[in-house]
C-alpha cells in the first residue's frame, strides 16, 4: 500500500522525537481533522508495521493509563534508514520534549510567536547537547529569541545539573555569536523548580544571567519576557 505525504510526515515526526503519543500526533498532524481520523490512520500504520505501539503513557505521577505511545515499527525503520532495536518501554523524557514542542506550536497557532527553527538533540560544542533548540520571532514585541531548552524529569542529581550548566558556559565562552541563547530548564513540579533555582543562584553572576528554570505551563509567557 502506497504511503501518503501525511503518513511520511507522521513517520518523520515519530523518528525525530523517538516516541510520540497519540495526543501529540493528533495536535501536530490532525489538528484540523475529525477526531476519528487519527485513530484510523495510526491504526493502519501499526497494522502495516510502519509504526509500533510501545504502550500507554501514564496520566500522572501515580500512574493510570493514558494515550498510546508510538515509535517506528519494523518497516518504518527500514523506510527511514533507522538502525537498532525497538524500545520495550515508554520514553518519558522524549514525550516531555514533545510536550514542550507542542506548547510552542500551540503558541504559534495562537499568533504569539513564529517558529523560525527547532531541533532535537542539537550539539552545542564542545561538550553538551540541547534537548530542544528553539529560535522564534515574537511579532507583537518586534523581537526574536533563541533558547536551549533542557527538559528535566527530576531524575538528575544537582551535580549533573551544575555540570550541564558549566558545559553551556564553556560553549558561550567559545561562541562568536553576538548573543548566546538562554539555557532554560523546563520542569514539571514546583519543588524541582525550586531545587534548580537554588543551583542557579549559587552560580557566578555572569552564568546566572544565562540560565532560567520554568514550569512547562509557564514556559511561553516566560519566554516572552526574556
Amino acid at each position: 500500500m502506497e504511503l501518503t505525504t501525511r503518513d511520511f510526515n507522521i513517520l518523520t515526526l515519530v523518528h525525530t522525537f523517538t516516541q510520540l503519543s497519540s495526543t501529540h500526533l493528533k495536535e501536530l498532524v490532525f489538528f484540523d481533522r475529525s477526531h476519528s481520523i487519527p485513530d484510523v490512520v495510526l491504526g493502519r500504520l501499526v497494522r502495516l508495521h510502519y509504526l509500533s505501539r510501545v504502550g500507554r503513557r501514564a496520566t500522572g505521577d501515580k500512574g493510570g493509563s493514558g494515550a498510546y505511545t508510538y515509535q517506528l515499527g519494523r518497516y518504518g525503520r527500514v523506510l527511514l534508514g533507522v538502525e537498532g532495536r525497538l524500545s520495550p518501554n515508554v520514553n518519558n523524557h522524549a514525550l516531555m520534549i514533545a510536550d514542550t514542542y507542542l506548547e510552542i506550536r500551540r503558541a504559534e497557532r495562537a499568533g504569539v510567536l513564529a517558529l523560525k527553527r527547532w531541533e532535537i538533540e542539537l550539539p552545542v560544542p564542545p561538550g553538551v547537547r540541547s534537548d530542544l533548540f528553539v529560535a522564534a520571532d515574537f511579532p507583537h514585541q518586534a523581537r526574536s529569541g533563541a533558547y536551549f531548552l533542557e527538559i528535566d524529569l527530576s531524575t538528575e542529581a544537582p551535580i549533573r545539573i551544575r555540570e550541564k550548566i558549566q558545559a553551556y558556559w564553556r560553549a558561550a565562552e567559545l561562541s562568536e555569536a553576538d548573543d548566546f541563547p538562554y539555557v532554560v530548564f523546563v520542569v514539571k513540579h514546583e519543588a524541582r523548580k525550586a531545587e534548580i533555582g537554588r543551583i542557579i543562584r549559587k552560580l557566578p553572576e555572569e552564568q546566572r544571567e544565562m540560565v532560567r528554570v520554568f514550569l512547562l505551563g509557564e514556559l511561553i509567557p516566560a519566554l516572552m519576557q526574556l
